[in-house]
């Protein structure tokens, strides 16, 4: 039987740019500096000398899911946005700055077909900053990274186009492994996964997917592909990965590093939607999702992805605030993906807002898919990332800027606060610019706290701190429902 949080029908997806093969080398372990990157970009646009402020601490190692912010303090630091568009797609990036001080860069831009492109960006103390990655390159799949003369500033990506609309936060890391759980390849779904190479070096890359029948697939059009300094490839999961309801991606640099997304465009039988993900550098035993809601006729399926060489156990649990569930557990089969739909679960709640949380005897790569109900608000369908790692304090950007939406009525529609611990969390939720009241509020254990929008200001950024480590949640209309537009926070070090 078809999962109803699965694509389906015909839709043709963004073009594909063929990428350059060569043979692959050995690995080679460890990161890229991202700093390195920051200081090439600046000495090239000569803003070194002028933008540097005096030497802060340096930035804090990035955490599982690949997103922390530079303290602002910091000498300098980086973003990576990879939307990943298409002809009849838009994108922009919202940046917003959390130290009182404005901060000064320069971003890059290449497409698929053209560049790079170099203009300096400004973001306001406490404010934002719009910025449209593509002004001045060919139509088509864009790529950016922002260099900062500072740190702490966070972005969030919006790509929109007939489909639906979808935001995703833009990464502060380059790695040489990014993994994906969750894309189909069905009539009516188009996958395309986007590889950016922002450092001085080429990166060469494996690239394999996993499927249900746990069958691991290597294409030899994607193994020992060389991605160029400063260049920008995508590529078409369903040329090669074909009529699977669900599949996960493991991309592998040899050699060097680089930044991935992953990009969906789906039919479902109540609509379409459009699905930006930003991939995870690293497996991870333990998986969050802060709001979790399955409305009447809708459905909400979690792929859990093992990219291990033996099987793993994963045990589902939700929190509720006043009622308790029975945890599921899923063996999930060396390299395989299996997708879990909560929304056939017996016991677990409809209708109301509940977290999940993900403990596997091994490490995974989670993700959720959910399509809304038929007649629902468009878009309807949509598919996001879990979160490895709770912190104590959460930068959320919105889906636009106050007065400069994205699309016609674009707004956050809600935020949850879920508390994954033990003990109790104390909780705070600002403006960033200060243009609302500080709301404060209690998380319980194994819990969440759902602010609606009128509580939250509309398009504002906000600051989320927190006496415990909690997870966070923006959902955002138009949407058809809860977790079809969502994205979650970045967090604040320092």
């Amino acid at each position: 039987m078809t999962d109803p949080a699965r694509p389906t029908g015909d839709r043709t997806g963004p073009p594909v740019v063929p990428m350059t093969r060569r043979r692959a080398l050995r690995p080679v372990p460890g990161r890229i500096p991202a700093v390195s990157v920051v200081l090439g970009v600046l000495v090239g646009v000569g803003l070194v000398s002028a933008a540097f402020p005096a030497a802060g601490p340096p930035p804090a190692p990035s955490n599982g899911d690949g997103l922390i912010l530079a303290p602002a303090g910091s000498h300098a630091s980086t973003l990576f946005c990879v939307p990943g568009t298409g002809a009849g797609a838009t994108s922009i990036v919202y940046l917003a700055n959390p130290s009182p001080v404005a901060v000064r860069g320069v971003l890059t831009a290449v497409g698929t077909s053209g560049g790079p492109v170099r203009r300096p960006v400004t973001v306001p103390g406490r404010g934002t900053a719009a910025v449209t990655p593509g002004d001045g390159l060919p139509p088509g799949p864009v790529a950016a990274s922002f260099a900062f003369a500072g740190g702490g500033v966070a972005g969030q990506m919006v790509v929109a186009d007939p489909a639906g609309w979808s935001t995703a936060p833009c990464t502060s890391t380059v790695a040489p492994q990014w993994d994906f759980a969750g894309g189909s390849t069905v009539s009516g779904s188009a996958v395309t996964l986007a590889l950016y190479d922002p450092a001085a070096a080429p990166a060469t890359v494996d690239v394999t997917f996993l499927t249900p029948a746990g069958v691991l697939l290597t294409p030899q059009a994607y193994q020992g592909l060389t991605v160029g300094p400063g260049q920008y490839v995508t590529a078409n999961l369903g040329d090669y990965v074909q009529n699977q309801p669900v599949v996960a991606t493991l991309v592998q640099a040899v050699s060097g590093g680089l930044v991935a997304t992953e990009l969906q465009q789906a039919s479902v039988p109540s609509g379409s939607g459009l699905a930006l993900r930003t991939g995870v550098p690293a497996a991870s035993a333990t998986w969050s999702l802060a709001q979790t809601t399955v409305t009447s006729g809708g459905a909400v399926a979690l792929d859990l992805a093992n990219p291990g060489p033996a099987p793993v156990t994963a045990t589902v649990q939700v929190g509720l605030t006043s009622a308790s569930a029975a945890p599921q557990e899923v063996s999930v089969p060396a390299q395989a993906v299996v997708a879990l739909a909560v929304s056939g679960v017996a016991g677990w709640p409809q209708g109301v807002p509940y977290t999940v949380t993900v403990q596997g005897t091994g490490p995974l790569v989670v993700g959720r898919a959910v399509a809304a109900a038929p007649g629902a608000p468009a878009p309807q369908w949509g598919s996001s990332s879990a979160v490895s790692t709770p912190a104590t304090a959460w930068l959320v950007t919105g889906p636009g800027q106050p007065g400069n939406a994205p699309l016609a009525g674009a707004g956050a529609q809600s935020l949850a606060v879920a508390d994954p611990g033990g003990t109790s969390a104390h909780v705070t939720v600002t403006a960033l610019d200060g243009g609302m009241a500080p709301v404060r509020l209690t998380v319980a254990p194994h819990t969440a706290a759902v602010l609606g929008a009128s509580r939250l200001g509309g398009l504002r950024p906000l600051v989320v701190t927190s006496s415990a480590p909690v997870t966070v949640e923006l959902d955002a209309s138009p949407s058809g429902a809860p977790g079809v537009v969502s994205t979650n926070g970045v967090p604040l070090v320092g």
